[in-house]
């Protein structure tokens, strides 16, 4: 009778020995993290420990640390879930269709009953071929231009966190039949925890700042082709007016000029710069110092536990505008329930950041500063 096979831990064990100087375990709900100083054998045949590392199912990464190079081996748990692509690709053709509705400006409910009768070809329906050719001519800038800053922030995410041999999925994009917007966003699920500062730091950077890089040429752009239009006009329209942040607001001025006393810039007027809107007011919420935002992992990399003041301090500020804007109340409740208001520990305080990442974590914050849209939506009285 042969032996059988060791459990996969084991053989991650087994086959650790000549690569680490020494290495500690990390016990997490989704597997074990194998971490330690890398041997000269290891550093030497990096390429076949990888391709090993590969074999055995585990995300790993090489990191230098004050001279020294560290292994991280992340080995999926027994009860890890896997990726389930299908659901992945379901959510994405969803989002696709309600951004497009939303591009064309059509509401959901016309948009399925259009569908509807042309499926059953209804008496005066639309043929099917021809209600698709017109939802991608009048959906289709918009769609591409949110989908794909939405996209880029968080591959963003899944690239760094791929970096550090952490679990992460593929992005959740997430469809809403609400126009003018038609989807509520998108995100990853990260299944590790964070190791040090530095990872936490630059994961949670390099979202905000990849779908910022996109967004703000797709704003630009759209703006170019934007002009002026009676307020009354927005207002008998829509019923609610689109605020700015300082940056929305330079930009304006700069590309399209000071409005008219009465005038004011339609948004929707343009489908790229509507798109850049939302590109930058999810930048913002992103980038909020508070829980598992990507801006509480800035600001805990950045301060550690004070993290949870500057929390605080946000709140307080979100309060002020909520007479202006009620959704304020809605984000918050949403932020105290499920993305906490303290940011949890990483497992290796000892870590620190870098001149040169404090700078660019500042600079994050500063950025915050600019994309902030104090009243995002006002209606009208």
């Amino acid at each position: 009778m042969g032996t059988s096979e060791p459990e996969p831990q084991g053989r991650v064990e087994w086959f650790l020995g000549p690569l680490f100087t020494r290495y500690s375990v990390i016990e997490f709900r989704g597997g074990t993290i194998f971490r330690g100083p890398a041997s000269s054998y290891c550093q030497a045949h990096r390429r076949e420990v990888e391709d090993g590392l590969r074999r055995l199912g585990s995300k790993h990464c090489f990191e230098s640390l004050d001279g020294v190079t560290y292994l991280t081996c992340t080995l999926p748990g027994p009860a890890a879930k896997p990726v389930n692509r299908l659901l992945h690709a379901v959510l994405f053709a969803a989002t696709v269709v309600t951004t497009l509705v939303a591009g064309a400006d059509w509401r959901f409910d016309e948009f399925l009953i259009a569908l509807g009768g042309s499926l059953t070809g209804a008496s005066g329906s639309e043929p099917l071929g021809s209600l698709w050719s017109s939802l991608l001519t009048h959906g289709a800038p918009f769609s591409a231009a949110i989908l794909v800053i939405l996209g880029v922030h968080e591959c963003g995410h899944y690239v760094l966190a791929r970096r550090y041999g952490m679990l992460v999925t593929p992005p959740f994009f997430l469809p809403a039949p609400i126009p003018p917007i038609g989807t509520f966003g998108a995100v990853i699920k990260i299944r590790s925890p964070m190791l040090h500062r530095r990872a936490l730091l630059d994961i949670g950077l390099a979202g905000p700042v990849a779908g910022f890089v996109v967004a703000l040429p797709i704003l630009i752009y759209g703006l170019s082709h934007c002009e002026f239009v009676l307020k009354e006009q927005v207002e008998r329209h829509l019923g609610v007016l689109f605020g700015n942040s300082a940056l929305t607001w330079g930009l304006t001025r700069l590309l399209v000029g000071v409005p008219p006393p009465g005038y004011v810039l339609n948004w929707l007027s343009n489908p790229f710069a509507w798109a850049g809107w939302i590109g930058l007011l999810v930048t913002a919420l992103n980038l909020l110092p508070v829980g598992q935002l990507d801006g509480g992992h800035i600001a805990y990399a950045l301060v550690g536990r004070w993290q949870r003041h500057f929390a605080y301090f946000v709140l307080g500020v979100l309060l002020v505008f909520l007479k202006r804007w009620p959704g304020w109340a809605v984000w918050g409740i949403v932020m105290i329930a499920l993305i906490r208001i303290a940011h949890p520990p990483v497992v290796i305080e000892e870590v620190r950041l870098s001149p040169g990442r404090r700078v660019l974590g500042w600079v994050a914050m500063g950025l915050l500063l600019a994309t902030f849209i104090p009243v995002p939506v006002a209606s009208v009285p």
